[in-house]
């Protein structure tokens, strides 16, 4: 898709087209050049949906911030600041959308039930993030969950999030007895959750949290390789699923690992104390 065809769209207002365009130039095999130019033309396209109108369509907005977050879109100064102003007259709408559900001439009522209303509006973007260089640790809510659940369900042990397998495994040791693929791939691979001794920093159990993308034939290929080198090292290895990873909470992950997990980590055979027995290492059993 050409620079130019994509102009023709901004010039017509015609962002949903302007949509399809873009993403297919995005996917398709391109030059730096060529993709340094669909990013400048995404800047030009977002300016031009933020002066379109006042009352934005949210999902396009959300595209928009998407990408200008992933840094497929140029963020420039003057577009930043619009899109910080669309988006606080945005939060301010449901706001006041918010307010005007409420009596406030009801008297107040004292229940003995507790419940939770919640309010949900556009989420995931903050026009601020674009200028922010750390990002955290974990890379979805989903691991966070996950994470925390670990640590409630042992609660003795430090969990690493998206922890190098090269850190926890050394290669070179158990090279004579994996594939030399494995091998190979094993220094760029990370394992979701690992459970290791605090201070001390063995390991106890990895922990991987499978989702749809792991049907793909080239995540388990990648997954083959991790099951191979966490056996050869002798790591207890797990592969947790829930039928909707992305929406399972905290007390759910902690159910399926106590039902299905925590009868299959052994911390006693792992647990040693550096500082007071340097010259004593853990035997297999």
């Amino acid at each position: 898709m050409s620079p130019s065809r994509l102009r023709r769209f901004i010039a017509r207002r015609n962002f949903a087209e302007f949509k399809v365009h873009f993403d297919q130039g995005m996917s398709a095999r391109t030059t730096p050049p060529e993709r340094e130019q669909l990013r400048q033309v995404g800047a030009e396209a977002f300016e031009a949906f933020l002066a379109s109108s006042l009352t934005l369509d949210r999902e396009l907005f959300r595209w928009f911030a998407d990408h200008l977050l992933a840094g497929r879109v140029e963020p420039s100064p003057e577009l930043l600041l619009l899109a910080q102003r669309h988006e606080r007259a945005m939060e301010q709408a449901q706001e006041r959308a918010r307010h005007s559900g409420l009596n406030l001439t009801t008297p107040v009522i004292q229940l003995k039930r507790v419940f939770q209303l919640s309010w949900f509006g556009l989420a995931g973007f903050k026009s601020s993030d674009a200028f922010e260089i750390r990002r955290s640790i974990y890379r979805s809510p989903q691991e966070s969950n996950f994470a925390c659940a670990l640590s409630l369900r042992w609660p003795g042990l430090q969990v690493l999030p998206n922890y190098p397998l090269d850190q926890i495994i050394d290669l070179d040791r158990i090279r004579p007895f994996v594939s030399a693929e494995a091998w190979r791939r094993g220094r760029y691979l990370r394992v979701d959750a690992v459970l290791v001794v605090p201070f001390e920093g063995d390991p106890i159990a990895g922990f991987e949290t499978d989702s749809k993308l792991h049907q793909d034939p080239k995540v388990q290929r990648l997954d083959g390789y991790k099951n191979e080198l966490m056996a050869a090292a002798r790591i207890p290895f797990l592969r947790v699923e829930s039928e909707d990873p992305s929406a399972t909470s905290i007390d759910e992950w902690y159910s399926l690992l106590t039902d299905q997990a925590y009868d299959k980590v052994s911390v006693g055979e792992r647990v040693r104390i550096r500082g007071n027995h340097t010259s004593l290492v853990p035997l297999f059993r």
